[in-house]
């Protein structure tokens, strides 16, 4: 094992100590491998915690210069790996959303 993935434990360890030790659905306790960190830049970080027995998904973030962390259970189908590559992205601006609304109003049907 290479200090990159030791760095990773320890990491995910810190937060199962200072977050979450248990699944606020059925109270299983998380292991090393039901957390995820989807973003850390030392100041924030942002983990997805998936219980091992019930499935039940919360995401998490921790302020380290407070050391404060706020959890949200969440109902979704998107991966780790969605969730990170959207994280990733920019915010998207009213005027996008606008032009987006506009273009929808004027079709009858709309496929996805």
């Amino acid at each position: 094992m290479n200090n990159n993935d030791n760095n990773t434990l320890e990491k995910k360890q810190f937060f199962l100590d200072s977050v979450a030790k248990f699944c606020d659905k059925c109270g299983t306790p998380y292991v090393l491998e039901d957390v995820n960190i989807i973003q850390n830049t030392g100041v924030l970080a942002i983990i997805h915690f998936s219980c091992h027995n019930c499935k039940s998904k919360n995401m998490a973030t921790f302020v380290a210069p407070l050391g404060m962390s706020n959890r949200v259970p969440i109902n979704t189908d998107l991966s780790v790996k969605e969730i990170k590559k959207f994280a990733n992205k920019k915010e998207v601006s009213p005027e996008e959303i606008l032009e987006i609304y506009m273009k929808l109003k004027k079709e009858t049907k709309v496929f996805v």
